[in-house]
């Protein structure tokens, strides 16, 4: 037997050899560590959908509001899209093999997330069906500015309010609650860091079972309050999403009433905290996924990006064209399908000669905000462009700069923050008012009332965008403005009036989220197949209304005879059609 004594004294007389043992240890460790990291790594493997069967795809489950919002699009929403589609069991069984891993399956991109060696690299890319295997790029989270964390006492301008009134007054928000809107009925998703659920502030929310769904993507669980799976105790990991929250939804009479307070709320939590935090493009996606499948009508996330943990692969100011980033590209395909993404232009305006915008704020469908102070001049840190293909951004303004906030410290800590992550869900909440009164606006039409009774919307600029709206005006003003007698359908083309006898509007929304850089053009048939008339114009961005004049003349400049006539217009891959009866 070996006693314990003469082991103890045999390393006390051999140090250097214990020392070597250690040595040895620490650089294998760190041998096989760097080793492992060369070795695997995540990768997007994306698919090529025109070579595989849908046959190999089930269908989302989609929830019953999901289903109204895609209706929206059309009389009867068709799934005709691999993004109302995930892969088979069976299909992705196949492709296990050639993988260490699978993590998930991105509906935006049609693409695996996956981990594996560069030598699965090679033999993934000889599938026929697959079209490339890329590395998955991980962000380092923009820094937001300092906090307070001291709560005064309320004023006497608005008791309800309490110190919270300020920064909802600034869009004239208390105006529209009088009115008797709340967001009731509209859901949004928050996708940030955690959230204290056990605020006192969310109470309301909570016993009203408004808070419909909740997603952990970094644990994979469905509590957002934890730090670590199953754990629930404090943490700094809820800061920002609580306080980010509470803006949109929070509601304690005195203290702080949120912009959006009677709406419902779906909770995505992606973020690690801290100030160099990492995200990965796919717990963003699927975020987004999600926000799709529970129903949401708007997205709020103060989440932005531009630098990466390996500053080779930073992006550059050329990437900021609004369709080239993954996450970019996710907040557009939102966007098509009837959800308004509302996202922070980030805090980086010192930090870049360019101005600091940051992805996805870039996004064309996002609704990006900056930030201003209680004066309504621009934060010096709020991000803005142009974007890399010469676009205003950000789109709107809100107070960013000690704006009245719920903090995480314990059920009942208020305080105040900055950053254009607390404008943001100011202008989210404002969205979800208008979205009340007019749900069955698309979310081009609610962006467009809220920049045209903005502070700026006569002179835009890069710095402020259209300014900051007026909600009560965007709700009320332009109720008698409004187009009348027709509620566009997708692939619809509506001529108002019609019957017709001395001319016409044709009047429809287009439908691609990019349209093409090419004119097109809109073209008038008889019975007979034979154009009668065509008018060349410019594609929109979806969702945007387009009125096209027509005197009932013919090319050469002759009225048309009594009859039915057909419309057609080719927007993208779609055809939008629509017919007309001309009496004269």
């Amino acid at each position: 037997m070996i006693h314990l004594a003469k082991i103890r004294g045999y390393f006390a007389g051999n140090r250097f050899v214990v020392l070597a043992v250690v040595l040895f240890f620490i650089i294998f460790s760190e041998i096989f560590a760097q080793t492992n990291h060369t070795v695997c790594g995540k990768v997007w493997i994306y698919l090529d959908t025109d070579r595989i069967s849908l046959d190999n795809f089930r269908p989302v489950d989609f929830c019953h509001k999901t289903k109204q919002r895609l209706g929206k699009k059309g009389a009867a929403y068709k799934r005709d899209d691999f993004s109302d589609y995930r892969p088979t069991e069976n299909f992705t069984r196949n492709l296990a093999p050639y993988v260490n891993k699978i993590i998930s399956y991105s509906r935006v991109l049609k693409a695996y997330s996956a981990i594996v060696s560069p030598d699965q690299i090679g033999k993934l890319e000889r599938f026929p069906y697959i079209k490339a295997v890329l590395p998955v790029k991980t962000y380092r989270l923009s820094a937001m500015p300092e906090s307070r964390n001291l709560l005064e006492k309320p004023t006497d301008t608005d008791f309800f309010y309490g110190n919270s009134y300020d920064q909802l007054q600034q869009l004239n928000i208390p105006a529209v609650h009088d009115s008797g809107y709340t967001g009731k009925g509209v859901r949004i998703c928050i996708i940030d860091t955690g959230f204290l659920k056990d605020h006192e502030i969310f109470s309301q929310i909570i016993n009203d079972k408004r808070l419909i769904a909740e997603k952990d993507f970094i644990y994979n669980d469905d509590n957002v309050q934890d730090d670590r799976a199953g754990d629930t105790k404090f943490s700094r990991q809820p800061d920002h999403g609580t306080s980010v929250w509470s803006v949109i939804g929070g509601y304690k009479p005195g203290v702080l009433i949120g912009a959006a307070y009677g709406a419902e709320f779906l909770l995505a939590k992606t973020e690690e905290y801290s100030v160099e935090s990492t995200l990965e493009e796919d717990r963003f996606i699927a975020a987004v996924e999600w926000a799709d499948e529970k129903g949401a009508d708007i997205i709020s996330s103060s989440l932005a990006y531009r630098d990466f943990d390996d500053p080779s692969k930073d992006h550059s100011f050329e990437d900021l064209d609004g369709k080239t980033t993954n996450i970019a590209k996710s907040v557009n395909w939102a966007f098509e399908r009837g959800i308004l993404p509302v996202i922070c232009a980030g805090n980086e305006n010192k930090n870049f000669d360019d101005g600091g915008l940051m992805t996805p704020s870039d996004a064309i469908g996002a609704l990006t905000v900056g930030a201003v102070n209680g004066d309504k001049i621009i934060a010096g840190f709020s991000s803005h462009g142009p974007t890399a293909d010469g676009r205003i951004k950000p789109d709107l303004c809100a107070l960013g700069v000690n704006v009245l906030v719920a903090k995480y410290f314990s059920t009942d800590s208020y305080g105040y923050s900055s950053g254009t992550s607390f404008s943001t869900p100011l202008i989210a909440g404002s969205a979800a008012l208008l979205m009340e009164k007019h749900p069955f606006y698309p979310p081009i039409k609610i962006v467009e009332l809220l920049k045209s009774y903005a502070n700026h919307s006569e002179n835009p600029s890069d710095e402020y965008g259209w300014g900051i709206p007026d909600v009560w005006l965007s709700m009320f003003a332009a109720d008698s403005t409004l187009f009348p007698d027709w509620e566009p359908t997708l692939n619809k083309i509506y001529a108002v009036p019609n019957p017709a006898n001395t001319d016409l509007t044709f009047r429809f929304r287009w439908t691609n989220i990019l349209p093409s850089e090419k004119s097109t053009s809109i073209n008038v048939y008889n019975v007979l197949g034979e154009l009668v008339w065509s008018s060349e114009i410019r594609a929109e961005i979806a969702g945007t209304e387009e009125a096209v004049f027509w005197s009932l003349k013919n090319g050469d400049g002759k009225y048309v005879p009594t009859g039915v006539y057909l419309v057609t217009l080719k927007d993208g891959n779609t055809i939008l059609r629509g017919k007309c009866l001309i009496i004269r």
